[in-house]
């Protein structure tokens, strides 16, 4: 850092030389013509004559070196140019001295006086001229002086001593003023790279500061829009829900009911899917997805994914096919499955006539790596390219201004996109009108070559619940009453209770469960996970799964500490059974959709 402050403190000291190099022989000129009137009448004039000639030439010669280096701007090499000027200041300061040399002797002792004063004061100016490089000035000071110094001694023996102390002592302080210049130099550029910095620094913070309000800014446009969609999508099936509520308390006939009881059910889901994706979103914009880096089979997460929607492909008279290179990555199965999920249900939804097909295939990166890319392609009607960008908003659908909830809620493929980037994937789309739509995912993950085929084979294993025991825990008593209700339905043996006192107490008088559903926040302050824990010192091990509400980054942290399995309200019948029967089976491992925290919530 010091080379470099040295280096600019040269530049600059160059420049600033040269620019004043270019008065300075109009400046000579003018002292020729001084020295002349009060000196004609002693020196003979050939002699003043080639001295000024002389003189002035070499300061022309100066100021044509000073303009040749201020033309060369940037690309001058400054110790090159500054070792230049010193040797021209050498030769200009002699050629001034040699005029002590011809005209003192010819002068009478008063006009010696007044000579000797005006030499001494040249190199006084000499200090703002040199711009305070010492090596400049010392080079001038001393050629000028010392001749004419000499001089004096020959012509005034007995003061020949003092003449030089004098003369020695007046450049060692011009000297002395030169360095302390070239330090203030020095410093004064040092004060401007701290201002330039904090220029600079406050320019960044001004731009982060804009760039974060514009962020702000974007966020709640998109909030609006989201609570604006968000409330239309809520206010349509609650209204239906009321309207149902309605006819059910005027005692309907049997087939009414029937009807009524479907209805009310479709309604629940798109509650529970708009619900889900409300949560997905926030969860992956609070940053409390925590993507896993564990070997899984790319090819068997979409195959399981793919089979989900054969039976909605048939229904819409639509081919689901598959075409699967065996391929296994390290990386997020969830999130994989998740946006693959996604994908599929979109392309079906948007696609009247042929299919949608899956395709996983290997690429090479620029390494020559190879990665796993995913092709959902779908021969829907296409999406105009001005489009391409909108489709991955929050609750955007195109084409369908009525907001249908029979082709979704528009969060599909935003939480795709917020998976892609949580993952490290790439995400693109190829799409023209009439053309239909693919858009590919690429995993940036290395494909591997062997992985435990174990875990992924008992994946989809799941125990009979029949004669099961369960305890379900919860402060809210309509859901202790809908999930006794429900378990019985699956054959299960279920016990209730409000809270960690009643729990033991249950646990006392009938012992552990095979299962215990919980929810992670009680009635009190009580901690699900916690109870859990203790319950399982004192009377061994048992299953558990936590059920949550919560939506808070503290909550979720809390959670995803403990080791026992969490799931997110509100949970469809299928997702809750598929995770009960894999917890009381021994040997079976939890699906994707009732994973550990981080997860994300399934829809029905």
């Amino acid at each position: 850092m010091r080379a470099e402050l040295d280096t600019e403190r040269l530049i600059e000291l160059v420049r600033l030389h040269a620019q004043a190099l270019l008065r300075m022989p109009w400046v000579q000129a003018l002292l020729v013509v001084g020295i002349g009137l009060f000196a004609h009448g002693y020196i003979v004039l050939w002699q003043l004559s080639v001295w000024g000639v002389a003189t002035v030439s070499v300061e022309l010669l100066r100021a044509q070196a000073a303009r040749a280096a201020l033309q060369r701007g940037d690309t001058i090499d400054p110790r090159r140019a500054h070792r230049l000027f010193v040797a021209l200041a050498a030769l200009s300061g002699g050629a001034i001295g040699m005029g002590g040399v011809w005209f003192l002797p010819q002068l009478p002792m008063q006009p010696q006086a007044l000579f000797g004063a005006v030499l001494f004061a040249i190199p006084a100016a000499g200090v703002a001229v040199s711009q305070s490089s010492r090596y400049i000035l010392a080079a001038y000071a001393l050629s000028m002086l010392s001749p004419p110094a000499v001089m004096f001694g020959v012509l005034h023996p007995t003061q020949a001593w003092g003449i030089a102390a004098l003369t020695l002592l007046y450049c060692t302080v011009l000297i002395l003023v030169a360095a302390d210049g070239e330090r203030l130099l020095l410093r004064s550029i040092v004060i401007r790279h701290e201002r330039d910095r904090l220029v600079r620094d406050l320019e960044e913070q001004n731009a982060a500061v804009e760039a974060a309000k514009a962020e702000a800014e974007q966020s709640a446009r998109a909030r609006a829009r989201v609570l604006a969609a968000a409330s239309h999508d809520l206010r349509q099936p609650l209204h239906a829900l009321s309207v149902y509520s309605a006819v059910l308390a005027a005692n309907p006939t049997q087939e009414v009911l029937q009807e009524v009881s479907h209805d009310v059910d479709q309604i629940v889901r798109s509650l529970g899917n708009l619900l889900h994706g409300l949560l997905d979103l926030s969860r992956l914009s609070a940053g409390n997805y925590v993507p896993e880096r564990e070997p899984f089979a790319v090819d068997r997460v979409l195959r399981e994914v793919s089979s989900e929607f054969q039976d909605t492909a048939a229904r819409k008279g639509l081919s689901l096919a598959v075409d699967l290179t065996p391929t296994r990555v390290v990386g997020d199965a969830v999130a994989v499955g998740r946006i693959t999920r996604n994908l599929i249900d979109n392309a079906i939804k948007y696609t009247e006539a042929g299919g949608v097909r899956v395709t996983l295939r290997q690429e090479r990166s620029e390494d020559g790596t190879a990665l796993a890319a995913i092709d959902v392609t779908d021969t829907g009607k296409g999406i105009p390219e001005s489009e391409h960008a909108r489709i991955f908003e929050e609750f955007y659908q195109l084409d369908n201004p009525g907001r249908d909830r029979n082709r979704g809620v528009g969060l599909g493929l935003a939480i795709v996109q917020r998976l892609c980037e949580l993952i490290g994937a790439g995400i693109s789309l190829d799409s023209k009108p009439g053309a239909g739509t693919r858009i590919t995912v690429s995993l940036r993950a290395p494909v591997v070559s062997d992985i435990p085929e174990s875990l992924a084979a008992a994946a989809g294993a799941e125990a009979s619940l029949q004669g099961k025991r369960v305890y379900v825990v919860d402060d809210e008593r309509d859901i202790r009453n809908s999930m006794k209700a429900l378990c019985r339905a699956w054959g299960m043996e279920v016990e209730t209770a409000e809270s960690g006192a009643s729990l033991e107490q249950l646990f006392a008088r009938c012992g552990p469960p095979d299962l215990m559903i919980i929810d992670l926040r009680l009635g009190e302050g009580a901690h699900g996970a916690q109870l859990a824990e203790r319950m399982q010192s004192r009377f061994g091990a048992f299953a558990v799964l936590i059920i949550t509400g919560e939506t808070s980054s503290d909550a979720l942290q809390e959670a995803n500490r403990s080791r026992y399995t969490l799931m997110q309200k509100p949970i469809t019948a299928e997702v809750l059974r598929r995770a009960i029967g894999a917890a009381v089976s021994r040997d079976a491992v939890l699906p994707a959709a009732a994973g550990s925290l981080p997860r994300i919530s399934q829809p029905s």
